[in-house]
């Protein structure tokens, strides 16, 4: 007999912020300012995530919030849920941290993220864009109106990713039609997937596919997805 637990109000929190952080793509990055000391510097900037779970982010030389980075790494990187109607109950994750430059990154990573965001590669091969991880020191969770609590870089951490060569294997997989495209529409792509979930690109539009719990060897991923019917 499997004994079922129901998940504490905490754990509930930390799947919702995984879940936020590996699917929502682009935050607003607070940088220390250069040119006005004291203040914040707020950017929009678009992010996957390493083999570690880490925010990756691609960014100019000549951005004002990789100048000020430079100075100083300390940042934050707030995520917040899609939806309309009133923000404020909304989901929204500030990840506190320092971003540093990446200076050995793999590049089947490097791979990874073009597949997540295609029309950065030339900013990368031609315009001398850069990689820097964000190494998270504390999250602050609130989900929701009056739901708010701080979590440890622990808590957030992913016990298990799947390795390049894993996901690798899992992405040979065709892809569901999930969309029911017109003829001249662009089927979706599975750009990355983990333990918690499926990322598809189609076109411009990033989308996630969480599963309803952590699945970590990947024959049972296989089944699940196609239980889920994500792939055939």
């Amino acid at each position: 007999m499997v004994i079922m637990t129901a998940m504490n109000d905490t754990e509930k929190s930390i799947q919702a912020a995984r879940q936020l952080l590996a699917g929502r793509f682009c935050g607003v990055l607070a940088t220390q300012s250069l040119d006005l000391p004291g203040y914040p510097f707020g950017s929009l900037v678009p992010y996957s995530l390493d083999h570690q779970g880490r925010p990756l982010l691609l960014l100019s030389h000549l951005a004002k919030h990789t100048r000020n980075l430079e100075m100083d790494p300390r940042c934050s990187l707030t995520l917040v849920e899609q939806g309309g109607g009133d923000s404020q109950q909304l989901a929204r994750l500030c990840c506190l941290g320092r971003i540093t430059p990446s200076v050995e990154l793999h590049a089947k990573e490097i791979e990874r993220h073009f597949r997540y965001f295609p029309q950065s590669r030339p900013y990368y091969e031609q315009l001398n864009f850069h990689f820097y991880q964000l190494e998270t020191e504390r999250y602050y969770w609130v989900g929701g109106f009056g739901a708010a609590r701080w979590l440890d870089r622990g808590r957030l951490s992913y016990p298990k990713r799947f390795s390049v060569e894993e996901e690798a294997q899992l992405m040979r997989t065709p892809t569901a039609d999930h969309s029911q495209p017109q003829p001249e529409a662009t089927p979706p792509q599975v750009v990355g997937i983990d333990h918690e979930g499926i990322d598809l690109l189609q076109g411009d539009l990033l989308q996630r596919f969480p599963l309803d719990h952590p699945v970590t060897a990947i024959d049972e991923l296989t089944r699940h997805l196609k239980q889920l019917k994500i792939i055939k």
